[in-house]
């Protein structure tokens, strides 16, 4: 699937050396009502950027929980290129892990479906990361599969912009005028809104 049109890129400069990075933190909304957070936190470990996602989800009727979803993972890189992601994710007590590493020939991406080769520029779907997208072959961290999505950029008055997902997923990306990641939108399972709020 290719974008029907061509688009200016967004700027998405990195940090200059040394610098401290923020992390994200999002309250996730259902239709308005707050039923979970997704965080992402950065390290530096010997020369390596690690980034730590953790997305929980767990909606709450009359304090009682009534459903579970969450994924955990770290992906560490050096100087933008991808090195290695290890996710764990549990859905209602149904546990996926996928862990890919790159090496000189191209990516090992084991899920639970089994072992992948992929090109040795693939990297995980990472919504920080929107420099990969449209550039790289992207895998899921939920399901160690190449992902079948396109991607359109619209720069924004007064923001860095958006980015529309098209393909099996369908979301709406936000950026801010440093191109940072600001904000997510799409549509539940159950066709419900979710959207990120910042925290």
């Amino acid at each position: 699937m290719v974008p029907r049109r061509a688009l200016a890129l967004l700027a998405f400069a990195p940090l200059p050396a040394g610098a401290q990075e923020a992390g994200h933190r999002f309250a996730v909304l259902r239709n308005g009502e707050p039923i979970g957070t997704h965080t992402v936190t950065f390290e530096q470990r010997d020369g390596e950027r690690v980034a730590i996602s953790e997305f929980l989800v767990l909606p709450k009727v009359m304090g009682v929980v009534v459903y579970r979803y969450e994924h955990r993972y770290a992906e560490a890189t050096r100087e933008g290129r991808f090195l290695r992601v290890a996710s764990r994710l549990n859905r209602q007590g149904r546990i996926v892990e996928v862990r890919a590493e790159a090496a000189a020939d191209g990516v090992t991406v084991q899920g639970p479906d089994g072992t992948l080769r992929l090109p040795r520029d693939a990297a995980p779907l990472s919504w920080w990361e929107p420099q990969r997208f449209g550039r790289v072959p992207l895998f899921g961290t939920t399901t160690g599969q190449p992902m079948r999505v396109a991607f359109e950029r619209t720069p924004l008055p007064a923001s860095g912009g958006r980015v529309l997902v098209r393909g099996e997923l369908e979301v709406e990306l936000r950026y801010d005028g440093a191109g940072r990641w600001a904000g997510f939108a799409t549509k539940g399972e159950d066709g419900s809104d979710i959207l990120y709020a910042p925290a």
